[in-house]
């Protein structure tokens, strides 16, 4: 069933702009420290401890752009890595830390003749200024949405203080993509198993939020939000029955019932549980994604990106809903000819 026509789009991918770590290194933008050491950065938040080195795809958009080629991909979308969002910094240092790397992420998917586009990163200290900023990326930096951490130094994202971001993500039409960052509430889990943390925390930490956003109300309250859970929605799809068995929501709905209005990214890497996850939720709520920078599996002789949904026994209806004509729509992409 594979294709060799570059229409596809990649939902899930990092970067990070070397013109905006070279200008907080020169500048010292909210005492955040960086240093350079050949093609690698170096980053260390106020009171924090040095992050892992920042460089190679996730710095390199020529090298992007010619594996997206590689992959029949025509578009792909892109967040900062999450080591980056700045959720740390105080509210106003963190409303200007976003502000400036939107700017950046803006500025360098433009020169990629519309095959980049960029996801808005927000700080959530102050959800009226978060909102703002969601505002400000869509409607003057033409973003296609946000990804949110799943965790945060405070509070959670099932607080009602932050419905102000919620409420504009719905009117503004622009999908919400969740990701568990590197630090959170399941690291201590993995402190005897550090190699699992990477497979296994962050979708423990998409799971639970997600759980938490359906039983709290937060999509009752705002049932137009398009929320995407990337990693084929952690373990959340597969145990839905249990939810159910065990969980209420305010609606009265069943939990399940839920979770096939979610989006979910196709960061599985199994045919089997891919072909699980479609029949679960539908080919319309399920989209490639790759998590290019991040992801090893992109290093040279990658595998196919398709190559899980190519093992699945899809039609080729269902096939071009998920590589590409789900996320022209629901992030308003040109459509593919």
């Amino acid at each position: 069933m594979s294709s060799n026509r570059i229409d596809g789009v990649d939902i899930h991918a990092h970067a990070v702009p070397t013109t905006f770590l070279d200008e907080v290194r020169r500048s010292g933008l909210c005492n955040v420290e960086v240093e350079a050491e050949g093609d690698r950065y170096f980053l260390t938040f106020p009171g924090r401890k040095q992050l892992r080195p920042i460089g190679g795809n996730m710095t390199d958009f020529e090298r992007r752009l010619t594996w997206m080629d590689e992959q029949t991909m025509r578009h792909q979308l892109i967040a900062p890595w999450l080591d980056v969002h700045g959720q740390e910094l105080a509210p106003a240092d963190g409303s200007v830390w976003v502000r400036q790397l939107n700017d950046a992420m803006a500025e360098v998917v433009s020169g990629a003749n519309g095959r980049l586009h960029a996801y808005a990163t927000l700080h959530l200290g102050d959800a009226e200024s978060a909102a703002r900023e969601l505002a400000r990326a869509v409607e003057e930096l033409g973003m296609v949405g946000c990804m949110l951490p799943t965790h945060l130094p405070d509070g959670t994202l099932y607080d009602a203080r932050l419905d102000p971001v919620w409420e504009a993500a719905q009117s503004l039409n622009v999908p919400v993509v969740l990701h568990g960052p590197t630090e959170s509430p399941s690291s201590p889990y993995f402190a005897d198993a550090p190699q699992l943390r990477g497979v296994f925390g962050r979708t423990l930490d998409s799971t639970v939020t997600a759980a938490m956003l359906i039983t709290t109300g937060v999509l009752d309250r705002f049932p137009g939000l398009q929320l995407v859970l990337v990693h084929g929605g952690g373990f959340l799809p597969y145990q839905a029955g249990r939810m159910d068995a065990q969980l209420s929501t305010p609606s009265g709905d069943p939990p399940s019932e839920y979770v096939t209005r979610l989006y979910y990214d196709t960061v599985l890497m199994s045919p089997h549980a891919l072909q699980f996850l479609i029949d679960l939720v539908g080919a319309d709520r399920v989209m490639i994604g790759s998590d290019y920078a991040a992801n090893p599996a992109e290093r040279d002789s990658p595998p196919p990106l398709t190559k899980a949904l190519d093992s699945t026994s899809v039609n080729h209806a269902t096939r071009s809903k998920i590589i590409h004509e789900t996320a022209e729509r629901s992030f308003r992409l040109p459509v593919s000819g």
